[in-house]
């Protein structure tokens, strides 16, 4: 574990999951919302997050998406599978790191086309200084300004690191 220098500690990590929960909770205080988690890396965030979630009735699907070759993002979005259906849903799409906007950018437009009554986002990590387009978040557990390679919570370094309770840099 000592690989990866600590950002974010689990601690740290499960205190923002509670508070993120909290909002949620009362933000969807006695909807049904459908809990898109993108896998592989917003797994470990979902589960956390909707077990913390109280008062609503959460749903639960899985979409695979794949933009990154190593550690850089090709600007692509590929759809691993099936796009889930999500219309007439409030749906909350769960994800472990935003940073340059593409890839969430796509799958908005692509879940938008479908009709969602809301559509919303929880992120463990947001890193704006890799934007490439505007991208906002509404649920963010940790604004990151740099762009330091993190690992950790989902977060993988060439599937490296992705199941260590905290979040960590790559030296």
């Amino acid at each position: 574990m000592s690989d990866y220098p600590t950002v974010f500690s689990a601690e740290q990590i499960q205190q923002r999951v509670r508070d993120l929960a909290q909002r949620i909770s009362t933000d969807y205080a006695g909807k049904r919302l459908l809990c898109l988690v993108v896998l592989r890396g917003g797994f470990f965030f979902a589960a956390d997050l909707i077990r913390s979630i109280e008062g609503v009735q959460v749903e639960l699907d899985f979409v695979r998406l794949q933009s990154y070759a190593g550690r850089e993002s090709q600007g692509r979005l590929r759809t691993k599978g099936h796009l889930p259906r999500v219309a007439g849903y409030d749906v909350l799409v769960i994800e472990d790191l935003v940073d340059t906007g593409l890839t969430l950018a796509n799958l908005h437009e692509a879940l938008r086309a479908q009709g969602p009554r809301s559509l919303r986002y929880a992120i463990v990590v947001d890193k704006k200084a890799r934007r490439k387009i505007p991208f906002e978040c509404e649920y963010v557990a940790f604004d990151v300004a740099d762009d330091t390679f993190l690992v950790g919570y989902g977060m993988d370094d060439n599937d490296k690191g992705r199941n260590l309770p905290y979040i960590g840099t790559v030296k």
